[in-house]
């Protein structure tokens, strides 16, 4: 018999998530009351473990030259444990080994205004693949850093009435065109862009930045098209913030 070798990567990613807001109404309590439920991508909650143990991939699997990922929808409690976890795709010899696992992974607390939040609600998956010819094989675990997009997981919100806001996502864009005697040069534009209930965008502030890099970046931002926000599953207007970085690091 072919001998046979598990190999399992580990691999961890950190990423930032900004949230698209509506103006903040004047007449709002200082102190917001905490949402019940957010929704962040899978790229996020990896950023947020702080222990995991990794599936083993199944011989059977190896054997028979079974691969692939599988795909969890997950929901963490302000613990960091995973009380909810639904396989969306995946190999059911896989995706029994990832359940074993996931049962042993923590998370860090998400943070909204200053606040955890009680439950956290993602995407987590993992990528089976085989390697090596002739008569080894080897298998091999990864956590997936990257998870195609589903309506179903948009980054979003669930406020204290019960109402799931999802934040506009951006699905055109256009590269800034500078100008020849910018090229090589450092620089940096901060706006506040207004995005429409049509996902056009609406309207382009600048925060600040260099000034010879701005012009190019408005006229860049103003094309772009987006999913807009969805309030209780209605388009609605979106105030959001991006920043824009050229050259090498200063």
């Amino acid at each position: 018999m072919s001998p046979i070798r598990t190999v399992v990567a580990l691999l961890a990613c950190c990423t930032t998530v900004a949230f698209a807001q509506n103006s903040t109404d004047t007449q709002s309590p200082v102190q917001p009351t905490r949402p019940q439920m957010v929704r962040v991508s899978g790229g996020v909650m990896l950023g947020l473990v702080e222990h995991k143990a990794m599936p083993e991939y199944p011989e059977e699997a190896m054997r028979t030259g079974i691969q692939g990922d599988v795909i969890f929808k997950i929901a963490v409690d302000e613990t960091g444990k995973i009380v909810l976890s639904v396989p969306v795709e995946g190999d059911p010899l896989l995706v029994a080994a990832s359940v074993d696992a996931l049962r042993d992974f923590r998370f860090r607390p998400y943070l909204l205004n200053g606040s955890p939040v009680g439950v956290v609600e993602s995407q987590l998956g993992f990528h089976f693949s085989l390697e090596g010819k002739g008569g080894e094989t080897n298998g091999r675990v990864d956590c997936m850093l990257s998870i195609p997009d589903r309506p179903e997981f948009r980054t979003g919100v669930v406020n204290d009435k019960g109402v799931l806001v999802l934040a506009p996502r951006k699905v055109s864009s256009v590269e800034p065109q500078l100008p020849p005697e910018l090229a090589g040069k450092s620089g940096s534009v901060y706006l506040t862009i207004t995005i429409g209930a049509d996902g056009r965008v609406q309207d382009v502030k600048v925060v600040g930045g260099d000034e010879p890099f701005i012009s190019p970046v408005v006229a860049a931002v103003e094309q772009y098209v987006y999913e807009p926000q969805l309030v209780d599953g209605k388009p609605s207007v979106a105030t959001t913030q991006a920043s824009y970085h050229f050259g090498p690091r200063r």
